[in-house]
């Protein structure tokens, strides 16, 4: 009877044990399982998700999404392409024994041998050296990026803009910003105030230890070469690191008969993922972040916000321009806000506040320590003041209200 007990007992021990065995392999059960799935899920995203090139026009809207080919880290696209964008009438011929490409488009003929970077063009007789060869990809033959960014400014007179970290691609005509010559516009001048400066004021700060106010000085004077270089005229409000007021920043701009008043700032945050590039106009109806009880009154400084109003519609355009060229450079679509601000209420000319990013969060911050990402900022700047400029005197630019 005992002998009996004891196996019993032995065997429900046993099973108790298996059961709480089960009990424990099930969830790391289910948890491979889940993981599988996710991985699986994961693969099949990246099959599905083909890499594509965006072609956008001059306003920023997407013309057309070509499949693209990466090969040693370098974007292809078929011949097909140049038909599908540039233009409709486009055709070509290859031979496939000799690996030659002949393209037909607007009166011209192209020749191009794959994997050599000559590439011959006729009438003429031209020769055009291309950084990268085309190339056979399944038999068929595939156009490098440097095609149209280098070759298609020289046949077609146009200006090609690629940003590679997005894979877009924009062509637009080279007069598009030129500046008019009327009333004196081509020799407006910009005052650009690279905000904060001095050792008491430092603006954010980055986790790595990036100032604000080093980015944005380095920035501006970026900038002022830039817009050198396309005959517009640019006065920093500082030029070193030394902290001016903000009566110091306004003395600056009326000294140096400023017209257009563009401050440079960057952001932060205590969330981490609060992020990218915000364009701020001065509105005195504007929504303001923080609710009051308090009714302001109408002293001095409220009847300049008011002064400064005058050029709403001004500052909106070059707000609109800025949104335009920036827009490129972001998977984000950039916000125009409007806000009373004092900061710009005695700037009595068009004025925008442009916050470049969020020094809190990782991927803002590792962007505006780029020096290669606050150059093309800097040229996309640039292309606003040209579009703000060229936009003087006539009725072509459509102001944020119109989109």
């Amino acid at each position: 009877m005992t002998t009996t007990t004891r196996t019993n007992n032995t065997a429900y021990t046993e099973k108790a044990q298996e059961r709480c065995a089960n009990r424990d392999i099930l969830p790391v059960k289910i948890g491979v399982l889940f993981l599988c799935v996710l991985v699986f899920a994961i693969a099949l995203r990246s099959i599905a998700q083909v890499p594509t090139v965006r072609f956008i026009d001059v306003n920023g809207k997407t013309v057309a999404e070509v499949q693209a080919h990466y090969q040693n880290k370098r974007v292809y696209l078929p011949v097909d392409a140049v038909k599908q964008v540039i233009d409709p009438a486009a055709t070509h011929q290859y031979n496939h024994p000799r690996q030659r490409l002949t393209l037909k488009t607007k009166d011209r003929q192209i020749r191009l041998q794959m994997r050599r970077p000559t590439v011959s063009i006729d009438p003429g007789g031209q020769t055009v050296t291309l950084s990268t060869p085309p190339i056979i990809v399944a038999q068929q033959p595939m156009l490098p990026i440097a095609f149209f960014t280098e070759l298609l400014p020289i046949l077609n007179d146009v200006e090609v803009i690629y940003n590679s970290s997005l894979n877009r691609l924009q062509i637009r005509p080279k007069d598009t910003l030129i500046p008019v010559e009327t009333n004196g516009t081509q020799d407006l001048i910009i005052i650009v105030d690279p905000g904060h400066g001095g050792t008491d004021d430092r603006g954010c700060a980055g986790s790595t230890g990036v100032l604000e106010k080093d980015i944005v000085l380095a920035l501006a004077k970026q900038l002022q070469w830039t817009s050198k270089q396309h005959g517009i005229q640019v006065h920093l409000t500082r030029e070193t690191d030394t902290e001016k007021t903000h009566f110091e920043r306004i003395q600056v701009a009326k000294q140096s008969r400023g017209q257009l008043f563009l401050s440079l700032h960057c952001n932060a945050s205590f969330s981490p993922y609060h992020k990218g590039i915000r364009i701020y106009v001065n509105n005195p109806k504007g929504q303001l972040r923080f609710t009051s009880t308090i009714k302001p009154a109408l002293t001095g400084q409220r009847l300049k916000i008011l002064a400064q109003a005058d050029y709403l519609k001004q500052s909106k355009d070059l707000a609109y321009a800025l949104q335009t060229e920036l827009n490129f450079l972001t998977e984000t679509p950039i916000q125009i806000i409007d806000l009373p601000l004092i900061a710009l209420s005695d700037a009595y000319m068009p004025a925008v506040i442009l916050e470049l990013g969020y020094l809190s969060n990782v991927e803002d911050l590792e962007r505006l320590s780029n020096s290669e990402y606050t150059a093309s900022v800097a040229q996309a700047i640039t292309r606003a003041l040209q579009r703000y400029i060229s936009s003087i005197n006539q009725n072509t630019l459509p102001t944020v209200s119109e989109q």
